[in-house]
Parts: C-alpha cells; structure tokens; sequence
C-alpha cells in the first residue's frame, strides 16, 4: 500500500503524512501533521462536542440515504447532509485557524 505524502508548507520538504491528535480540555481533539524536517504543525481538524453530534447526525443521514426508496426522501436527506456539511465546515474552520496560530508559535 503506498503512504501518501505532504509536502510542508513552510520548509518545502515532501514527507510521509503521519496523523497526530492532541486532546484538550472540554472534550475537544485537534488533528494535525507535524513536518519531520522543521516541526511545522498543520492543524487539518479541530472537533469539538458540537461538531462531534454533527458529525452522527450526517453519519445517520447516510445511514438513511442509502435505504431510502423514495426519490423525495432521498433529495430531502442530500439536503440536509449539505446542510450539515457546511455547518461543520463554518464552525470548524476558525477554530483551525486559531490552532495553527497555537501550535506553531
């Protein structure tokens, strides 16, 4: 199986990607690759018990989406799993952001 690789975005170098977490207080995990080279931290995920029950939530809406008969209840569920997504990905990433900033001061 091959490794993807990264390419650091603050040295250059191209290295194997190996995921790390940090827990933190209040039940929030941020994700993040570290670069073997320079020790840059490239924060990809900051999970907080909010987006966690988000992230059921679009597990169960697949979950139904791929037993659904009906075409209107198929095309109500995509909707909502958008709708889920962006509300993750607007939650999410400022508190990225403010990660990066943390972890490579």
């Amino acid at each position: 199986m091959n490794q993807p690789f990264s390419k650091c975005e603050h040295c250059g170098d191209v290295h194997a990607i190996v995921l790390q977490e940090q827990r933190r207080k209040n039940s929030v995990v941020v994700g993040y690759t570290q670069c073997p080279v320079c020790q840059h931290r490239a924060v990809f995920s900051v999970i907080t018990p909010q987006i966690r029950d988000l992230q059921k939530r679009i597990r169960s809406v697949k979950n139904q989406y791929a037993k659904a008969k009906r075409l209107k209840k198929g095309e109500r569920l995509l909707a909502e799993y958008g709708r889920l997504k962006e509300r993750i990905g607007l939650l999410m990433q400022p508190l990225i952001d403010q990660a990066n900033e943390e972890l490579n001061q």
